[in-house]
């Protein structure tokens, strides 16, 4: 402890002192506080989560900015410095462009169109917003913040991990998420992929405060240790695959501490050890339970039906190569298109980024996007070394280059497999450090001046505190933007989870469809509400409410709304649709047709349809 209230008090004697001290608290308001919450209301169970992200996100960046706006810049860096900067910023650009053209385009209702333009315009800002600090402030100083939140994360991460595997009667739901496997630790994310994820960044954010000297090193690696070990009892694949990408830095990074960085090259054998010491345990009582051992005797598929959708996403790619499905379009493009070997799971997302780049918009634009990304990871992680007499600032900014990669490959990795950047906590995050490490690749050189903004005189502070108003505003906007969106959001909870004095649910759903962001959830309410035996409404009450997740219950209400709109073809072609989810509903809607003599009478699911359908035809 003393090491550590040394070290702190020692950075106050150095430049980014303040930025440090004033800038924590929001670090982890931004990067902890959505990790931790375990409450939700329905529709979404992580809604309150990135809606948390993004104004905690929003309001640090508001605040960096304002902070150093009297700083002095560091000389300008060489004119290629910058372009990959700029070549990631067109990439979270063109994506909010898609997002928004598809609201004209495909139908794409306005709140999901508004939500995937905010979130990559949102992570335009605390991109640039970092690359930009990063010319007042040492990246490393910047880094140590970002890593701080990340070990902070780990750390309680640690907690909840041990009570989800060991005392799993202790998670309420409220405060602690409930594990969904028993022995199988989700973090208050719920998800065993995001909290390997999350541990792997815990690690990564421990070796790094260790290696400045913000935490005593051997705090550090406890929770490094513990780390790898919340990656074995998430039992993700995805997490055994970053303890690689924790053995390359330990491999690059020289400048690390001697025991941080064999735990680094030796994660995996950290790993293993952990697994080990699993299975004596499981051994030693009958209710012990170890979820990633129990994963390989399960004779589950290995893919977790993503090979299968892989193969529908190259069909649907082979259809339409060129502009693709449209954002936000490829769970109803995939629904509605015949697959009769087709996973049953009802996927909303290709579980691959470049497939669903490639799906949603298009061979052309998604080889752009991924060129462009690449670029961005090239000049990330490759090029840039420290000599063989390098000085401190330049192996700290080469620390800072090792840090950055793994985490954002990390992400990427995930990225390959699943779809974690469509989530801010993770998105914004990578978006932060990726400024840094590029930064810190660029060799930019903050000036050694103080920051207090009194320091500055009036003529030098001019065109300074016009950029810093402009980021400020635009980190404010964030911010703003997410409290709007959580206030929209509480009409729709109000629908499937009403308060007290909330009004009948007729009442509920109206308000709930006026509402910009969140309109489509009450649809999906009022358009399933009836029950068999009622007129269903018209087709074009579904509009908007197809464009978000078609399921089970959402096909059956459409097919019958499409059938006594007579439209029965239409119908049966949904119907047969349905068959291929083989979902309990779907069964329960077919069960009349179980021995049923043919008959003028009988119910339109009973017969296929007579002709074939693309899946924009069955739009209403």
């Amino acid at each position: 402890m003393r090491a550590m209230t040394s070290s702190i008090l020692s950075s106050a004697a150095r430049p980014g002192a303040t930025v440090h001290f004033m800038s924590l608290p929001l670090a982890l308001l931004a990067v902890v506080a959505p990790t931790l919450l375990a409450d939700s209301d329905p529709p979404s169970i992580t809604f309150y989560n990135q809606v948390l992200a993004v104004f905690g996100w929003g309001l640090w960046m508001a605040a960096l900015a304002w902070w150093t706006d009297g700083t002095d810049e560091a000389s300008a860096p060489r004119a290629s410095a910058s372009r990959p900067v700029l070549a990631l910023s067109v990439v979270l650009w063109l994506c909010a462009g898609s997002a928004l053209s598809s609201m004209w385009t495909t139908g794409l209702p306005t709140g999901l169109g508004l939500m995937a333009a905010g979130l990559s315009l949102s992570a335009w800002v605390v991109l640039n917003t970092a690359w930009r600090t990063a010319h007042r402030v040492d990246a490393a100083d910047l880094m140590d913040l970002v890593c701080t939140a990340l070990a902070w994360c780990g750390v309680l991460g640690i907690v909840l991990a041990v009570i989800q595997v060991f005392i799993p009667q202790l998670a309420d739901g409220v405060f602690i998420a409930e594990p969904t496997v028993v022995g199988r630790a989700v973090g208050n994310l719920r998800q065993p992929n995001h909290f390997s994820t999350l541990a792997v960044w815990a690690v990564c954010g421990a070796a790094w405060l260790g290696r400045r000297g913000r935490w005593p090193v051997h705090v550090a690696l406890a929770v490094m240790v513990l780390g790898i070990g919340c990656v074995l009892w998430s039992a993700s694949r995805t997490g055994i695959a970053g303890m690689v990408l924790l053995s390359v830095w330990g491999l690059r990074d020289k400048g690390l501490p001697r025991s941080l960085r064999l735990a680094l090259i030796g994660a995996p054998l950290i790993f293993g050890g952990w697994w080990l010491l699993m299975s004596a345990w499981t051994q030693m009582g009958a209710g012990h339970a170890f979820a990633a051992q129990a994963r390989l005797h399960d004779g589950s598929d290995i893919s977790s039906s993503r090979f299968k959708i892989w193969a529908n996403t190259l069909d649907l790619i082979r259809a339409h190569p060129w502009t693709g499905v449209g954002w936000g379009e490829f769970n109803l493009a995939w629904t509605f298109t015949e697959f009769p070997g087709r996973p049953v799971a009802f996927f909303d997302h290709t579980h691959d980024l470049l497939l669903q780049w490639a799906v949603e918009l298009g061979l052309p634009l998604a080889a752009l996007l991924t060129a462009l990304t690449l670029w961005g990871v090239w000049t990330l992680c490759w090029p840039w070394r420290p000599g063989p007499a390098s000085s401190g600032d330049q192996a700290s900014r080469h620390g800072v280059v090792c840090a950055s990669t793994t985490i954002v490959a990390m992400a990427g990795l995930h990225s390959l497999v699943e779809y974690p950047l469509w989530y801010a906590y993770f998105l914004l995050p990578v978006a932060f450090v990726w400024g840094l490490g590029l930064a810190a690749a660029a060799d930019i050189h903050p000036p050694r001046a103080s920051l207090d903004r009194r320091a500055a005189t009036p003529l030098d502070r001019t065109p300074a505190i016009g950029q810093s108003w402009a980021h400020a505003v635009l980190g404010v906007a964030v911010a703003l933007g997410a409290m709007w969106c959580a206030i929209d959001y509480q009409w729709a909870a109000n629908i499937y989870a009403p308060r007290e004095g909330a009004g009948t649910l007729q009442e509920r759903v109206i308000n709930g469809q006026q509402r910009l962001w969140f309109g489509y959830q009450a649809d999906y309410a009022r358009v399933t509400a009836p029950d068999e035996g009622e007129r269903s409404l018209p087709p074009k009450a579904f509009a908007r409410t197809l464009h978000n997740l078609v399921d089970a219950r959402l096909m059956i209400a459409y097919a019958r709304s499409l059938a006594e709109d007579g439209q029965v073809d239409k119908a049966r072609y949904v119907v047969q649709r349905l068959n291929e989810f083989r979902s309990t509903l779907g069964q329960q809607f077919m069960a009349p047709c179980k021995n049923l003599a043919a008959q003028a009478q009988r119910p339109f699911q009973c017969d296929g349809p007579r002709q074939r359908y693309t899946w924009r035809q069955v739009l209403p």
